[in-house]
């Protein structure tokens, strides 16, 4: 009777450990993306600049949603978004398109319009993350 209760004892505490560690994270970097949070900007392109809602953001995932046109102000041509080495698809109006970069340094990042000669005509800027 006696090693009946003790092997009862012992497969409680082996499910008990199991359950613990099935809580916990498989790595430190798990941790770190679970709770990385995002910020979203939204930009809106025009024939010869770009609005930002912000032009800044904590370092995070930044969610940069591209819209061609709001309100009726629409951008004839076509365009993108590029900032740290990622670039959006060529859009036209009435398309939107998003962009999701992660930062985890703070610092200035260049953006602009890869397009043709945009870059030049002002589709340019810097955004900081603090």
């Amino acid at each position: 009777m006696k090693g009946k209760a003790l092997a009862i004892a012992g497969l409680c505490a082996l499910a008990a450990a199991l359950a613990q560690a099935a809580l916990r994270p498989a790595s430190a970097h798990a941790t770190h993306r679970t709770a990385l949070a995002t910020t979203t900007i939204y930009l809106t392109l025009h024939n010869s600049h770009f609005i930002l809602s912000a032009n800044t953001a904590p370092r995070r995932v930044v969610i940069f949603e591209i819209h061609a046109t709001v309100n009726g102000n629409t951008a004839r041509y076509p365009h993108d978004f590029s900032i740290k080495g990622r670039t959006t698809r060529l859009i036209r109006p009435p398309e939107s398109t998003t962009l999701r970069v992660t930062f985890v340094r703070k610092g200035r990042y260049p953006w602009r319009c890869t397009f043709d000669h945009h870059a030049s005509t002002g589709e340019k800027g810097v955004f900081t993350i603090t």
